[in-house]
């Protein structure tokens, strides 16, 4: 699924909800539903809104994202809910499930830290491997 498929599925009042979070408009706007979703699509489609979103991660949330994105089950929290209403995750309250559209996986994936990257990873030190005094 896409971000622009999933939201198709949401009603109206969500995708206002969606676009204030993110606009944060200051007067009350009047688009037809295609027009939102068109709004919240190209929103996104901004890597520099991506980049912003990823620097404002504390490092608990960059993992968490980094969980999400690889298909990791976690459980359902504020800071889920919060995410969704960025339009960023599906999330199934009846069914305790989530979902993240695919193009939404990729363009985290690419920002945030790869699993190999963090297991490569060694502390500052000499080239013989003794650290800093």
């Amino acid at each position: 699924m896409m971000l622009c498929d999933y939201l198709r599925t949401l009603p109206p009042s969500h995708l206002y909800d969606v676009y204030e979070t993110l606009y944060l408009p200051e007067t009350k706007v009047k688009y037809t539903e295609a027009e939102l979703r068109e709004q919240i699509v190209a929103y996104w489609e901004d890597p520099a809104h991506w980049d912003e979103f990823v620097k404002a991660l504390s490092p608990f949330e960059r993992r968490a994202m980094t969980r999400l994105a690889l298909h990791e089950r976690c459980r359902i929290d504020a800071f889920m809910e919060e995410v969704a209403s960025l339009g960023l995750l599906i999330l199934y309250r009846e069914r305790n499930r989530y979902e993240m559209p695919d193009d939404i996986r990729v363009r985290l994936l690419e920002r945030l830290p790869a699993l190999g990257d963090l297991l490569a990873a060694q502390e500052p030190g000499d080239a013989d491997g003794t650290a800093p005094v």
